[in-house]
């Protein structure tokens, strides 16, 4: 009998596997579009691929005390957290955190893990991009198409026409279909079409977790990134 437990084993894939990603967007210090993401990780440079790393042998204690195994820790790990990750389901991308900027398509390959509601990879690049409307996305009304782009300090953030009125949706405007063109040409890559999401409203409004995490932050704004 199959241990349940037992955690999912990698498998090498030379053919790319798609899945769902979401991002922030900010300007660099030359002013170049650059696509990060919501966790502490380094921006994904345009034209190269994402290479997944471990940064969290600090809650491994064997490998705190045994850093020789460091060297054998192959990421992504089927005991661990590691990979680059993506969703397999385009609904879920409404949870990737309310600064979020980006979403797209995600090619990745090389050692792949499969769980049932996405993967962990070794290797990814972006497939296909689009911009959303933040509030929109959090709120599950797909496809959350912007109507700018408001720019405060490094970091840009997509608004609807309605919520680009909202009182932290402050900042410089650009009209978001230059924004959108600007990251396409930066990436080489092709605009996500709008319909590739699964239509999202308030009478469907997606898995329990997140009925609850929205049902709890009605009165909210999201959080500036």
């Amino acid at each position: 009998m199959e241990n349940p437990f037992r955690p999912p084993q990698a498998e090498q894939s030379l053919e790319p596997i798609l899945g769902w990603r979401a991002w922030r967007l900010m300007r660099n210090t030359t002013g170049d579009l650059r696509i990060v993401p919501s966790t502490p990780r380094a921006a994904w440079e345009p034209r190269e691929p994402v290479r997944a790393t471990c940064s969290g042998s600090h809650t491994r204690l064997y490998m705190v005390f045994n850093p020789e195994l460091a060297a054998s820790h192959h990421s992504p790990e089927p005991g661990c957290t590691c990979g680059i990750h993506a969703v397999k389901d385009a609904a879920r991308l409404a949870r990737a955190g309310r600064s979020t900027a980006v979403v797209g398509r995600v090619a990745m390959w090389g050692r792949v893990i499969e769980h049932s509601k996405g993967y962990r990879a070794e290797l990814a690049y972006p497939s296909r991009l689009a911009l959303v409307c933040a509030w929109c996305l959090w709120r599950g009304r797909m496809p959350a198409a912007p109507d700018r782009v408001v720019q405060r300090g490094t970091w840009l953030r997509p608004a609807c026409a309605e919520h680009s009125r909202r009182p932290t949706a402050v900042g410089r405007s650009t009209p978001a279909n230059d924004v959108l063109q600007e990251l396409l040409d930066t990436y080489g890559v092709d605009r996500l079409p709008e319909e590739m999401f699964r239509p999202l409203d308030d009478r469907r409004p997606g898995d329990l977790v997140t009925r609850f995490l929205r049902a709890t932050d009605r009165g909210r704004t999201p959080r500036s990134a």
